[in-house]
């Protein structure tokens, strides 16, 4: 086993730290991927999921690395507690699924998810950020931080029944995926964000027929010989209860 996990992870490693570091993003992105194909289906466990993988992988390693990233941990686990309570909005049908209904992206939701995409990445580079240090961070740092923030941004999108969520999630995994692949070709990495991107494209096509927000149901005519039989049977209940009560 650990062969295996040195093989697929331990490509960039210098250090034990690294390591570790580098499987807890695994291991957070693994649920990502869970959590994507639960709420494909509407269900209140992907939110739990999520939250897991918040805790898994940026929370963990604040706490075990560096406490300054909570500065960024903490941000990032409201956004799965908010999915929770939108979905919470949704009528429960089963026991953990939802009765989701899209909603049509706007102007003002894309500034915001604009502006929050901004926030969260300036909350990763955390104290960098006042002494100019991440002015000297790469474009390949850029792309990732932002991509990984674009990853868990996008179930923002998905809480308000915005089916473009998906597409966002797609193309941060996608994102992700190139910069892995240039700067640290990790199989086990490479392999989990096609996952992600898999799923995401799994929610878009699952999606399509939600019925939209405020849509009025269809109403469907009924033939001679269909309300012929609706009112034969309702006679023939009104005859068993006035039997019933004599």
């Amino acid at each position: 086993m650990d062969s295996i996990l040195e093989t697929l992870f331990m490509a960039t490693a210098d250090s034990g730290s690294s390591y570790v570091q580098i499987l807890l993003s695994a291991a957070s992105m693994l649920l990502v991927f869970v959590s994507a194909i639960l709420l494909a289906h509407r269900n209140d466990l992907g939110w739990w999921t999520l939250i897991l993988s918040v805790f898994v992988g940026p929370m963990i390693s604040a706490l075990q690395f560096d406490l300054l990233g909570l500065i960024y941990a903490i941000p990032l686990l409201v956004l799965p507690i908010f999915g929770l309570w939108r979905f919470s909005q949704f009528k429960l049908t089963g026991k953990f699924s939802r009765e989701v209904t899209t909603t049509s992206i706007t102007s003002w939701s894309a500034v915001g998810m604009i502006a929050g995409l901004i926030l969260l990445v300036a909350l990763r580079f955390g104290p960098f950020l006042f002494n100019s240090g991440f002015l000297t961070a790469t474009p390949e740092v850029w792309v990732m931080y932002f991509a990984d923030a674009a990853i868990f941004a996008s179930f923002v999108m998905i809480a308000r029944g915005v089916r473009e969520g998906w597409l966002l999630l797609a193309l941060a995994a996608i994102a992700d995926l190139v910069i892995y692949f240039v700067i640290s070709p990790m199989l086990g990495m490479l392999g989990l964000y096609v996952f992600i991107a898999l799923a995401a494209a799994y929610g878009f096509f699952l999606w399509r027929t939600l019925p939209a927000a405020g849509s009025e149901p269809v109403h469907v005519e009924l033939s001679e010989e269909e309300l012929a039989l609706q009112k034969a049977k309702q006679a023939t209940l009104d005859k068993m209860n006035a039997e019933t009560e004599k």
